[in-house]
């Protein structure tokens, strides 16, 4: 386990303002292959290598291997696209070849109740409309914040669908109640429902919120993925310091707000606990935070400085982080593209072991990582 965070006896001010401590790599760049997309939240290669983004106002946007570009309005009439909010993420289904159905997540409701959803929707066969829609899973608390969704989506390989949840912001205590569905990874079958094999799952109340749950105690899960070993890893956004990445076991605690390395945007303590008795400590942490976005684990030897490498999008810093990924062990940080003008929103490896990088912006791109 590796930490990147400054020693406590540091003033916090001072300490929040330095740089963590990563080694710079100026061995890349970038080559844009998109530009005039609209304010896009997730880059998706799907099983028959087409990449799939979602523009967070209610669109899907396809580019083919030529990227040639095809933009699929939606019938969805519940969303709220607001602030942090709007179309997030997408996943295939691992019988995707078989029976067309992908899985979108968003916010739905209105700024005084809204909530995170999953829909699943089949492409149609003519046409750009997508009428194909069913519903698989909706966040049961809701909130009044138009931010902390969480949002990501990944398949197990028993078909099970993850599904990451943020607090809320204005709800963080909810992270620890099992009964809410704030702040955690839910767990459901390809249709939405609750599996009796989930930690919490009560055979005797099968209406039981708690039955979704696969772990707690998350602030705002970014990113999650499943490694071809079978490996969840996530990170969330921390407050002002406690980015984290996390290995995801069923039934674990990850502390939030009971422990964490960062201090309120005021700089006020939230809690005096960076340990506790039944909590995860964080596998990697970054203090000051970076705002981390999507996150990949770079498994080709295309780019073979980075096989094997988790590589991570950055908001904040408008970078690029690697971290080498040995067994369970997290190590050897580098930020990539030191000098980067965007911020990052998210990031896939096509088939050819290309890195693609979607970034954040009103008008967005799409990069390929090269080396220099």
């Amino acid at each position: 386990m590796l930490h990147l965070y400054l020693l406590a006896s540091f003033n916090w001010q001072t300490a929040y303002a330095q740089a963590t401590l990563a080694a710079i790599d100026t061995n890349f760049d970038v080559e844009l292959l998109v530009d005039g997309l609209p304010k896009s939240w997730s880059i998706n290669l799907s099983p028959d290598n087409e990449i799939f983004v979602t523009d967070r106002s209610g669109s899907i946007i396809v580019f083919d291997q030529q990227w040639n570009k095809q933009v699929f309005s939606t019938s969805i009439d519940d969303l709220f696209a607001d602030s942090q909010g709007g179309f997030l993420d997408l996943a295939f289904h691992p019988d995707f070849a078989l029976n067309g159905w992908i899985y979108l997540s968003y916010s739905a409701g209105t700024s005084d109740s809204n909530r995170l959803k999953v829909v699943r929707f089949k492409l149609p066969d003519s046409g750009d409309e997508i009428s194909i829609i069913e519903d698989v899973f909706i966040v049961k608390t809701d909130k009044n914040t138009p931010v902390h969704y969480g949002g990501r989506l990944a398949f197990l390989d028993d078909n099970s669908l993850l599904i990451t949840t943020g607090d809320g912001f204005d709800f963080r205590e909810q992270a620890q109640v099992k009964s809410s569905h704030l702040g955690k990874i839910i767990r459901v079958n390809d249709v939405g429902k609750a599996l009796v094999d989930n930690p919490f799952y009560n055979k005797e109340a099968p209406d039981s919120s708690a039955n979704y749950v696969f772990s707690l105690g998350h602030r705002n899960p970014q990113a999650l993925l499943v490694s071809v070993s079978g490996l969840i890893i996530s990170h969330e956004h921390g407050p002002a310091g406690g980015d984290e990445i996390n290995m995801i076991e069923k039934g674990n605690n990850y502390g939030w707000p009971i422990i964490t390395n960062g201090r309120d945007y005021s700089g006020a303590v939230i809690t005096p606990f960076t340990e506790y008795t039944g909590m995860q400590q964080p596998d990697f942490d970054w203090t000051p935070s970076i705002a981390p976005s999507g996150m990949i684990l770079y498994e080709s030897d295309k780019m073979p400085s980075l096989s094997q490498h988790l590589i991570v999008t950055s908001l904040k810093f408008q970078q690029l982080r690697a971290i080498m990924l040995d067994g369970d062990n997290m190590s050897n940080e580098r930020i990539l593209l030191p000098n980067f003008e965007y911020r990052l929103r998210d990031i896939e490896q096509d088939s050819d072991g290309n890195i693609l990088l979607l970034s954040d912006a009103d008008t967005a791109q799409i990069f390929k990582l090269v080396t220099k």
